[in-house]
């Protein structure tokens, strides 16, 4: 598939899944704040500290139509693989130093200390060490949007648990799924993974043909589909020079069940 054909193919299907994810956004927040009683989201303009998680989950799908609409705003290739390159290689010695990739919540929170904020945050030191906003803020991926918490800021600083409003992140992570089934629907796979490294990855002639190849998993083998997706991510990650390794394995299978 070429890159003309897979935008026409998935820019209505992001773009139709956001605007239902959109409306029920609202509607969930305007039930909770109806409740004088109800906790009130935390988040405030200026807070850049998710935006310095080591794992921003998003679909490659996401990040395709994402580089797509920065192309089309005027961004040049060479710019954005300016801005995303040296934090691709920044994160991934990191990862190699530390032996595996960020995936298990321990590793994330010591992974903050490398201070790698997304390359799309724009930031404002002079306001705080990690504020700043969103370039993108309009266009955003959906976990930039239904992320959110009802506690201390202080949690998500250093990345600890934290109260968020329930209803609306599992519609949010429903609609991340429908995303997803959308992705397989047109390429046989959907690989989800860390944003900026996605992003980078599709600015690589390898990663943009690796995206693009279609696959048919065999969905009446076990875990076909799953196979196919995680093996999307790899691929694309093996497009920035990094290969997995026995660590990855063993962080992956503890990242699983703490999500279990």
């Amino acid at each position: 598939m070429n890159f003309v054909k897979a935008l026409e193919y998935l820019l209505p299907a992001v773009d139709a899944v956001h605007a239902r994810w959109t409306t029920d956004r609202d509607v969930l927040f305007a039930k909770h704040n109806a409740h004088a009683e109800s906790p009130r989201v935390t988040c405030t303009k200026g807070c850049g500290a998710c935006c310095h998680f080591p794992l921003i989950p998003a679909t490659a799908g996401e990040a395709f139509v994402l580089l797509a609409r920065l192309l089309a705003d005027g961004q040049s290739l060479e710019e954005l693989h300016g801005k995303f390159s040296p934090y691709a290689r920044r994160y991934l010695e990191a990862a190699r130093q530390s032996g595996s990739l960020p995936l298990t919540d321990d590793q994330q929170r010591r992974f903050l200390k490398e201070k790698l904020p997304c390359p799309l945050f724009v930031s404002t030191p002079e306001d705080g060490p990690m504020a700043g906003h969103c370039g993108v803020f309009e266009i955003r991926p959906l976990i930039c949007d239904f992320f959110h918490n009802l506690e201390s800021p202080e949690l998500c600083l250093l990345k600890k648990p934290h109260g968020s409003f329930t209803d609306v992140m599992e519609r949010g992570h429903d609609a991340l799924d429908e995303i997803r089934i959308a992705e397989r629907r047109i390429f046989g796979r959907s690989a989800l993974g860390h944003l900026p490294l996605l992003l980078a990855a599709l600015m690589t002639d390898a990663g943009m043909k690796t995206f693009l190849t279609t696959a048919n998993p065999d969905l009446g083998e076990e875990n076909s589909q799953d196979i196919a997706d995680f093996g999307l991510y790899l691929e694309l990650i093996s497009c920035l020079g990094y290969q997995w390794s026995d660590g990855e394995w063993t962080s992956l299978a503890k990242a699983q069940s703490e999500v279990i």
